[in-house]
């Protein structure tokens, strides 16, 4: 089920000066951004400069702690309440097809009872680190289906794009695609390479040497940039739209996007 977008808009932003959105409207002609996740912190936390080291925007994907709290915990009883039943089943009959079987329902079930319970996560996109002013918020809309879709709003609360992963097709290669509103595609971001996509599914990240990068390409296919993470321990990435010198892809998509291939695909 679609969850409903916000119908007011984000606190703070109703009541906006027109200079004031003029500023914000134009913090986005950047060509080159580097988003540096923080640690120790209990919400998702980035910090987003540009190529001159200036801050641009402070990203907060807030926690919910307790209802999150309670999905893993629902998940943890369910798998050891099965595990338990498992292992009983082939102490008594010693046949290891029944168990198995069990042990791959409740990965399923498992997996089920946490996204029913996890709570809809929005991130908030501020100038700074104060969050005195909120210039983006992205909205999750649903949790199943073919494609996870959210919903991107500007400073003034108006709906500006939406964004959707294809679940099937990220199986072997992540995928997402930006939208107009109207359903017109802005731009596509996809894991550089099928081989390299692959590779990851299999050996992981190979201690960051396979670390996941990202292509991002035009509607008619050309590249326009890149997404890729830094050889860090900490999670750094660089987004690199210089091929895309008129701005043709709307760049409050584009960091939306940039923010989306962290969090949501859990990297």
């Amino acid at each position: 089920m679609m969850k409903q977008a916000p119908i007011e808009p984000a606190p703070g932003t109703t009541t906006l000066p027109p200079a004031t959105l003029w500023y914000l409207e134009n913090l986005f002609t950047y060509h080159v951004l580097f988003v540096r996740q923080q640690l120790l912190t209990i919400a998702q936390k980035y910090s987003v400069v540009d190529e001159q080291g200036r801050d641009r925007f402070f990203v907060v994907r807030p926690p919910k702690l307790f209802l999150s709290s309670m999905a893993t915990f629902a998940q943890l009883i369910v798998s050891f309440i099965v595990f338990v039943y498992a292992v009983k089943i082939f102490i008594a009959t010693q046949d290891i097809v029944l168990p198995f079987a069990l042990m791959i329902g409740v990965r399923l079930l498992s997996w089920l009872i946490r996204v029913l319970l996890t709570p809809y996560r929005d991130i908030r996109i501020f100038t700074d680190a104060s969050e005195q002013f909120q210039t983006l918020m992205i909205t999750q809309d649903n949790k199943f289906g073919m494609h996870s879709w959210f919903t991107i709003f500007d400073a003034a609360g108006n709906p500006v794009a939406r964004a959707r992963r294809h679940f099937v097709k990220s199986m072997w290669r992540r995928q997402w695609i930006a939208e107009t509103m109207d359903g017109r595609e802005i731009c596509r971001v996809r894991e550089d390479s099928l081989s390299l996509a692959l590779l990851r599914r299999y050996l992981g990240t190979m201690w960051g040497l396979l670390r996941t990068n990202f292509d991002i390409v035009f509607p008619t296919g050309g590249h326009a940039g890149e997404y890729n993470r830094k050889l860090t321990i900490t999670d750094q990435y660089v987004l690199d739209l210089r091929d895309d010198p008129s701005l043709l892809i709307d760049r409050r998509v584009a960091l939306s996007l940039a923010i989306l291939l962290d969090t949501a695909e859990y990297r």
